[in-house]
């Protein structure tokens, strides 16, 4: 009987040792738009959230207190995130948003490419070569 619990036991320890490789941590995951405003709203705040302040409540190289951990945590995440959206994933081998701190950047420059926007350029070069518009 001892040696059934044993081995019952062993098993055990040998699945979880398993599922513990198995299952790993994204570090690529929840890099939205949520996370970049929240880190927005920290910075605005403390500025460096991270940064360790003394008694006097003065940023000091030393050992001291965050200025706030939660905003740390976000700080932390969102270099972390900047980290992946330069990642190369060619082999589908990561989960990564390329748009991260990005997103609105592709709305502005889609507005450069409108027929108004030609419009407004063809004509100013067509006067500047003398067509007389």
């Amino acid at each position: 009987m001892a040696r059934f619990f044993l081995f019952v036991a062993s098993a055990l320890c040998v699945v979880q040792s398993i599922l513990a490789l198995s299952i790993q941590q994204d570090p690529c995951a929840g890099c939205d738009e949520t996370l970049s405003l929240a880190y927005q709203a920290c910075a605005k705040t403390y500025g460096n959230p991270c940064a360790e302040t003394n008694e006097a409540g003065i940023v000091s190289k030393g050992a001291g207190t965050k200025k706030d951990v939660s905003c740390c945590l976000k700080k932390e995440k969102h270099d972390r995130c900047l980290q992946c959206k330069t990642m190369d994933c060619q082999y589908a081998t990561c989960n990564v948003n390329k748009k991260y701190y990005s997103e609105r950047s592709s709305v502005v420059d889609a507005k450069t490419k409108t027929k108004e926007a030609y419009s407004e350029h063809d004509a100013k070069a067509m006067k500047a070569a003398g067509w007389g518009l």
